[in-house]
């Protein structure tokens, strides 16, 4: 399995560019056991939880990505704090329109149509490839908005992963976990009158990416 953390990166604002050894896409599946013993007890609660987000591949970049806990940990405790996180973060699923209800640093999953930061003109968000001359492989990736019902969140994208594509294009509806945070900009809203202009964002943390999840398949 690649290491996720074995690459070179280049960020810019509004992008970054990563070079891997070796192509690293989540899932990477090659021990699919663990998220199946995370699944066996079944139950209401965690068949909702895993309905959620809708395959097993992106179950499986959940777990790859350290969303659900240290596999590596006591197996007994491992399972039992992991069935508990997939429930959890099932939990944080929230609207676009109610992410304002969150605190910086909240957990956070949203679905919605990707959209182009204006005046960015990109129509691919997202690309992933091998170029001629160049011994690696090259993700190259835009913040973009999330967009539900005419409401934007800004997503961004230092840091996450795109699970199961080597593309992202605009119009492209997804599922995104990640964590609830605001940023001083002059289009944002004002809290208070003295107060900076915010936008609210979701992004990685410094232990945890983003992900970029395809949204309403079947398990």
């Amino acid at each position: 399995m690649a290491d996720l953390q074995r690459y070179r990166v280049e960020t810019w604002p509004g992008g970054m560019r990563r070079l891997w050894p070796v192509r690293c896409c989540l899932p990477q599946g090659r021990d699919t056991g663990f998220v199946r013993e995370i699944l066996a007890p079944g139950g209401a609660r965690l068949e909702r939880a895993a309905d959620l987000f809708g395959t097993f591949q992106n179950l499986m970049a959940l777990s790859e990505a350290g969303w659900l806990g240290n596999g590596r940990a006591s197996m007994r405790l491992s399972l039992a704090e992991s069935r508990e996180r997939l429930c959890d973060l099932a939990t944080r699923q929230k609207a676009i329109a109610d992410v304002g209800q969150c605190r910086p640093g909240d957990p956070l999953v949203v679905t919605g149509r990707a959209q182009a930061v204006a005046p960015t003109s990109v129509s691919t968000l997202w690309h992933g490839e091998v170029p001629a001359g160049v011994s690696g492989y090259v993700e190259t990736a835009y913040d973009f908005e999330l967009a539900c019902d005419a409401v934007h969140l800004r997503v961004r994208v230092d840091g996450a992963h795109l699970v199961a594509a080597s593309s992202l294009v605009v119009g492209d509806e997804v599922m995104v976990v990640g964590f609830f945070d605001q940023q001083v900009d002059g289009a944002g809203a004002r809290m208070s009158v003295r107060g900076e202009p915010l936008r609210n964002v979701v992004r990685s943390s410094s232990s945890l990416p983003l992900l970029v999840l395809a949204h309403q398949l079947s398990i």
